[in-house]
Protein backbone atom coordinates (compact mmCIF):
# COMPACT_ATOMS: atom_id res chain seq x y z
CA UNK A 1 0.00 0.00 0.00
CA UNK A 2 1.40 3.70 -0.73
CA UNK A 3 2.06 5.34 1.84
CA UNK A 4 2.56 9.09 2.00
CA UNK A 5 6.37 10.11 2.53
CA UNK A 6 8.15 13.28 2.25
CA UNK A 7 11.16 12.65 3.93
CA UNK A 8 13.24 13.56 1.05
CA UNK A 9 11.83 15.94 -1.27
CA UNK A 10 13.38 16.05 -5.17
CA UNK A 11 12.69 19.78 -6.53
CA UNK A 12 13.82 19.92 -10.52
CA UNK A 13 14.20 23.91 -11.63
CA UNK A 14 15.72 25.33 -14.93
CA UNK A 15 15.30 28.49 -13.16
CA UNK A 16 12.33 29.73 -15.24
CA UNK A 17 9.14 31.13 -13.25
CA UNK A 18 7.19 28.04 -13.43
CA UNK A 19 10.17 25.77 -11.50
CA UNK A 20 10.37 28.88 -8.71
CA UNK A 21 7.00 28.23 -8.19
CA UNK A 22 7.76 24.71 -7.87
CA UNK A 23 10.46 25.61 -5.23
CA UNK A 24 7.74 27.34 -3.39
CA UNK A 25 5.80 24.24 -3.09
CA UNK A 26 7.92 22.11 -3.06
CA UNK A 27 9.82 23.85 0.55
CA UNK A 28 6.22 24.30 1.75
CA UNK A 29 5.59 20.75 2.37
CA UNK A 30 9.24 19.96 3.28
CA UNK A 31 8.71 22.65 6.13
CA UNK A 32 4.66 21.08 6.84
CA UNK A 33 5.78 17.32 6.97
CA UNK A 34 9.23 18.41 8.29
CA UNK A 35 11.40 16.73 5.18
CA UNK A 36 14.73 17.61 3.30
CA UNK A 37 14.69 19.01 -0.15
CA UNK A 38 16.97 17.79 -2.55
CA UNK A 39 17.37 20.67 -5.38
CA UNK A 40 18.14 19.58 -8.62
CA UNK A 41 19.49 21.10 -12.28
CA UNK A 42 20.36 18.74 -15.10
CA UNK A 43 22.26 20.16 -17.98
CA UNK A 44 22.31 18.57 -21.42
CA UNK A 45 24.84 17.46 -22.88
CA UNK A 46 23.90 19.26 -26.40
CA UNK A 47 22.01 22.44 -24.65
CA UNK A 48 18.79 20.84 -26.11
CA UNK A 49 15.90 22.49 -25.55
CA UNK A 50 13.39 20.11 -23.58
CA UNK A 51 9.62 21.21 -22.50
CA UNK A 52 10.28 21.03 -18.87
CA UNK A 53 13.77 21.56 -18.27
CA UNK A 54 15.15 23.55 -20.61
CA UNK A 55 18.24 24.98 -19.87
CA UNK A 56 18.70 28.48 -19.25
CA UNK A 57 22.35 28.68 -19.08
CA UNK A 58 24.21 28.42 -22.55
CA UNK A 59 27.58 28.27 -22.41
CA UNK A 60 29.75 26.30 -24.38
CA UNK A 61 32.02 25.18 -21.85
CA UNK A 62 30.04 22.46 -19.77
CA UNK A 63 32.60 22.92 -16.63
CA UNK A 64 31.69 26.36 -16.78
CA UNK A 65 27.83 25.98 -16.88
CA UNK A 66 28.32 23.63 -14.03
CA UNK A 67 29.81 26.57 -12.07
CA UNK A 68 27.16 28.72 -12.60
CA UNK A 69 24.35 26.18 -12.33
CA UNK A 70 26.05 25.35 -9.10
CA UNK A 71 26.14 29.12 -7.51
CA UNK A 72 22.57 29.48 -8.86
CA UNK A 73 21.28 26.84 -6.78
CA UNK A 74 23.42 27.42 -4.23
CA UNK A 75 22.11 31.06 -3.58
CA UNK A 76 18.48 29.25 -4.17
CA UNK A 77 19.55 26.77 -1.60
CA UNK A 78 20.14 29.79 1.01
CA UNK A 79 16.66 31.67 0.21
CA UNK A 80 15.21 28.68 0.94
CA UNK A 81 16.56 27.53 4.17
CA UNK A 82 16.26 31.42 5.37
CA UNK A 83 12.60 31.34 4.48
CA UNK A 84 11.69 28.10 5.18
CA UNK A 85 14.11 26.42 7.57
CA UNK A 86 14.57 23.41 5.95
CA UNK A 87 17.85 21.62 5.11
CA UNK A 88 18.54 21.91 1.25
CA UNK A 89 21.13 19.77 -0.63
CA UNK A 90 21.96 20.93 -4.07
CA UNK A 91 22.83 18.47 -7.33
CA UNK A 92 24.02 19.32 -10.21
CA UNK A 93 24.48 16.55 -13.46
CA UNK A 94 24.41 16.58 -16.97
CA UNK A 95 22.83 14.70 -19.32
CA UNK A 96 19.26 13.43 -20.27
CA UNK A 97 16.92 14.99 -18.04
CA UNK A 98 14.38 12.38 -17.34
CA UNK A 99 16.52 9.58 -17.17
CA UNK A 100 19.08 11.89 -14.52
CA UNK A 101 15.94 13.02 -12.16
CA UNK A 102 15.12 9.50 -11.76
CA UNK A 103 18.27 7.61 -11.09
CA UNK A 104 18.76 10.56 -8.37
CA UNK A 105 15.01 9.51 -7.25
CA UNK A 106 16.06 5.80 -6.55
CA UNK A 107 19.57 6.58 -5.37
CA UNK A 108 17.96 8.85 -2.62
CA UNK A 109 14.88 6.78 -1.87
CA UNK A 110 12.80 9.90 -2.76
CA UNK A 111 9.44 10.61 -1.63
CA UNK A 112 8.28 12.81 -4.00
CA UNK A 113 9.05 14.80 -7.17
CA UNK A 114 8.47 18.44 -7.45
CA UNK A 115 8.27 19.88 -11.06
CA UNK A 116 6.94 22.73 -12.86
CA UNK A 117 4.86 22.01 -15.93
CA UNK A 118 3.34 24.57 -18.85
CA UNK A 119 0.14 24.97 -19.45
CA UNK A 120 -1.41 25.17 -22.57
CA UNK A 121 -4.34 26.46 -24.17
CA UNK A 122 -5.43 23.35 -26.49
CA UNK A 123 -6.97 20.43 -25.08
CA UNK A 124 -6.27 18.65 -28.10
CA UNK A 125 -2.63 19.56 -27.99
CA UNK A 126 -1.26 16.19 -26.07
CA UNK A 127 2.08 15.92 -27.49
CA UNK A 128 3.41 18.47 -25.49
CA UNK A 129 5.16 18.06 -22.47
CA UNK A 130 6.43 14.74 -23.68
CA UNK A 131 9.05 15.01 -20.77
CA UNK A 132 7.02 15.80 -18.13
CA UNK A 133 4.83 12.80 -19.31
CA UNK A 134 7.93 10.28 -19.33
CA UNK A 135 9.44 11.71 -15.39
CA UNK A 136 5.54 11.10 -14.29
CA UNK A 137 5.68 7.71 -15.49
CA UNK A 138 8.59 6.51 -14.66
CA UNK A 139 9.27 8.03 -11.46
CA UNK A 140 9.71 4.97 -8.40
CA UNK A 141 7.86 8.25 -6.28
CA UNK A 142 4.39 9.94 -6.64
CA UNK A 143 5.16 13.39 -8.68
CA UNK A 144 4.09 16.79 -7.67
CA UNK A 145 3.38 18.78 -10.69
CA UNK A 146 2.03 22.33 -11.26
CA UNK A 147 1.36 25.28 -14.00
CA UNK A 148 2.38 28.60 -13.16
CA UNK A 149 -1.32 29.36 -12.51
CA UNK A 150 -0.95 27.36 -9.33
CA UNK A 151 0.45 29.91 -7.02
CA UNK A 152 -1.58 29.22 -4.01
CA UNK A 153 0.42 27.49 -0.83
CA UNK A 154 -1.64 24.98 0.56
CA UNK A 155 -4.18 22.29 0.17
CA UNK A 156 -7.10 22.46 1.79
CA UNK A 157 -9.72 20.86 -0.62
CA UNK A 158 -8.10 17.82 -2.22
CA UNK A 159 -9.92 16.72 -5.47
CA UNK A 160 -10.09 12.25 -5.50
CA UNK A 161 -11.30 11.50 -8.73
CA UNK A 162 -12.36 7.79 -8.80
CA UNK A 163 -12.84 5.23 -11.78
CA UNK A 164 -13.67 1.22 -11.77
CA UNK A 165 -10.38 0.27 -12.78
CA UNK A 166 -8.50 -2.14 -10.63
CA UNK A 167 -5.40 0.88 -9.59
CA UNK A 168 -7.65 3.62 -8.89
CA UNK A 169 -7.99 2.82 -5.20
CA UNK A 170 -3.57 2.65 -4.63
CA UNK A 171 -3.90 6.65 -4.43
CA UNK A 172 -5.98 6.59 -2.19
CA UNK A 173 -4.00 5.71 0.75
CA UNK A 174 -1.78 8.24 -0.17
CA UNK A 175 -4.00 10.71 -0.51
CA UNK A 176 -6.03 10.68 2.88
CA UNK A 177 -2.87 10.62 5.08
CA UNK A 178 -1.82 13.96 2.81
CA UNK A 179 -4.93 15.39 3.76
CA UNK A 180 -5.05 14.43 7.33
CA UNK A 181 -1.29 16.37 7.31
CA UNK A 182 -2.69 19.51 5.99
CA UNK A 183 -6.37 19.05 7.86
CA UNK A 184 -7.87 18.61 4.36
CA UNK A 185 -11.51 17.96 3.15
CA UNK A 186 -11.31 15.19 0.20
CA UNK A 187 -13.77 15.59 -2.48
CA UNK A 188 -13.76 11.95 -3.80
CA UNK A 189 -15.53 12.25 -7.01
CA UNK A 190 -16.58 9.18 -9.57
CA UNK A 191 -16.73 9.73 -12.87
CA UNK A 192 -18.67 7.34 -15.23
CA UNK A 193 -19.24 7.58 -19.12
CA UNK A 194 -22.25 7.44 -21.02
CA UNK A 195 -21.83 3.97 -21.32
CA UNK A 196 -20.85 2.77 -18.03
CA UNK A 197 -24.47 2.66 -16.50
CA UNK A 198 -24.09 -0.63 -15.95
CA UNK A 199 -20.95 0.37 -13.06
CA UNK A 200 -22.60 2.86 -11.32
CA UNK A 201 -24.02 0.12 -8.23
CA UNK A 202 -19.67 -1.05 -7.89
CA UNK A 203 -18.41 3.02 -8.00
CA UNK A 204 -21.34 4.02 -5.48
CA UNK A 205 -19.99 1.32 -3.51
CA UNK A 206 -16.17 2.43 -4.20
CA UNK A 207 -17.29 6.33 -3.07
CA UNK A 208 -18.77 4.84 0.31
CA UNK A 209 -15.37 2.84 1.01
CA UNK A 210 -13.61 5.85 0.03
CA UNK A 211 -15.85 7.70 3.14
CA UNK A 212 -15.43 5.26 5.57
CA UNK A 213 -11.54 5.06 5.32
CA UNK A 214 -11.75 8.98 5.35
CA UNK A 215 -13.52 8.45 8.68
CA UNK A 216 -11.88 5.88 9.95
CA UNK A 217 -8.39 8.06 9.73
CA UNK A 218 -10.33 11.33 11.15
CA UNK A 219 -10.30 12.62 7.72
CA UNK A 220 -13.00 15.05 6.42
CA UNK A 221 -14.80 13.33 3.03
CA UNK A 222 -17.85 14.51 0.90
CA UNK A 223 -18.63 12.08 -2.33
CA UNK A 224 -19.77 12.70 -5.37
CA UNK A 225 -20.94 10.50 -8.77
CA UNK A 226 -20.81 12.35 -12.10
CA UNK A 227 -22.66 10.37 -14.96
CA UNK A 228 -22.40 10.66 -18.75
CA UNK A 229 -18.96 12.24 -18.78
CA UNK A 230 -17.45 12.89 -22.11
CA UNK A 231 -14.10 13.89 -21.57
CA UNK A 232 -12.95 12.17 -17.82
CA UNK A 233 -9.87 14.96 -17.90
CA UNK A 234 -12.37 18.15 -18.51
CA UNK A 235 -14.70 17.09 -15.90
CA UNK A 236 -11.80 16.73 -13.60
CA UNK A 237 -10.87 19.88 -14.19
CA UNK A 238 -14.23 21.80 -14.15
CA UNK A 239 -15.07 19.65 -10.67
CA UNK A 240 -11.87 21.18 -9.17
CA UNK A 241 -12.54 24.65 -10.12
CA UNK A 242 -16.16 24.51 -8.92
CA UNK A 243 -15.49 22.95 -5.59
CA UNK A 244 -12.66 25.58 -5.63
CA UNK A 245 -10.09 22.85 -5.14
CA UNK A 246 -6.06 23.01 -3.82
CA UNK A 247 -4.90 19.48 -5.53
CA UNK A 248 -6.00 17.11 -7.62
CA UNK A 249 -4.77 13.21 -7.17
CA UNK A 250 -4.23 11.17 -9.86
CA UNK A 251 -2.61 7.87 -10.93
CA UNK A 252 0.05 7.24 -13.58
CA UNK A 253 -0.43 4.46 -15.62
CA UNK A 254 2.17 2.97 -17.10
CA UNK A 255 0.03 0.14 -19.15
CA UNK A 256 -2.34 3.03 -20.31
CA UNK A 257 -3.37 0.93 -22.88
CA UNK A 258 -4.60 -1.84 -20.29
CA UNK A 259 -6.70 0.07 -18.03
CA UNK A 260 -9.70 1.83 -20.26
CA UNK A 261 -9.76 4.79 -18.07
CA UNK A 262 -6.64 7.01 -16.74
CA UNK A 263 -4.62 6.55 -20.38
CA UNK A 264 -1.66 8.93 -20.88
CA UNK A 265 -3.83 11.74 -22.66
CA UNK A 266 -6.20 11.86 -19.27
CA UNK A 267 -3.39 12.73 -16.70
CA UNK A 268 -1.58 14.52 -19.49
CA UNK A 269 -4.82 16.97 -19.88
CA UNK A 270 -5.40 17.39 -16.20
CA UNK A 271 -1.66 18.45 -15.67
CA UNK A 272 -1.22 20.57 -18.12
CA UNK A 273 -4.82 22.50 -17.79
CA UNK A 274 -5.71 22.19 -14.22
CA UNK A 275 -4.83 25.28 -12.32
CA UNK A 276 -3.61 23.82 -9.34
CA UNK A 277 -0.92 21.51 -8.48
CA UNK A 278 -1.70 17.70 -9.31
CA UNK A 279 -0.34 14.49 -7.84
CA UNK A 280 0.62 12.07 -9.47
CA UNK A 281 0.64 8.50 -8.20
CA UNK A 282 2.49 5.42 -9.68
CA UNK A 283 0.49 2.34 -9.29
CA UNK A 284 1.67 -0.70 -7.01
CA UNK A 285 3.49 -3.23 -9.15
CA UNK A 286 1.07 -6.06 -7.38
CA UNK A 287 -2.28 -4.75 -7.02
CA UNK A 288 -4.10 -7.68 -6.71
CA UNK A 289 -2.34 -7.31 -3.10
CA UNK A 290 -4.70 -4.55 -2.47
CA UNK A 291 -8.07 -4.96 -1.79
CA UNK A 292 -10.90 -2.24 -0.77
CA UNK A 293 -11.59 -3.52 2.70
CA UNK A 294 -7.98 -2.50 3.37
CA UNK A 295 -7.97 1.05 3.25
CA UNK A 296 -9.91 1.41 6.17
CA UNK A 297 -7.21 -0.26 8.15
CA UNK A 298 -3.54 1.15 9.36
Amino acid sequence: MIHLNTNKIIITTDFSETSYLAIKHGAFLAQYTKGEIYLVHIITKHWEKFNVFTPSITLDNIEKASDSVQNKLNELASDIKSEYGVNVTTVVNSGNPTSEIIKIAKELNAGLIVMGTHGYSSWEDLTIGSNALKVLTKSPCPVLSMSQQADKLGYKKIILPIDTSEHTRHKVVYTLELAKQFVAHVYAVGLLADDEASKKPAMEVMLHQVATAAKDKGVACSTELIENVKNRAVETVKYSEKIGGDLISIMTDQDAELSGFFLGPYALQVIHHSKVPVLSIKPEEHPENVSWTMLSGT
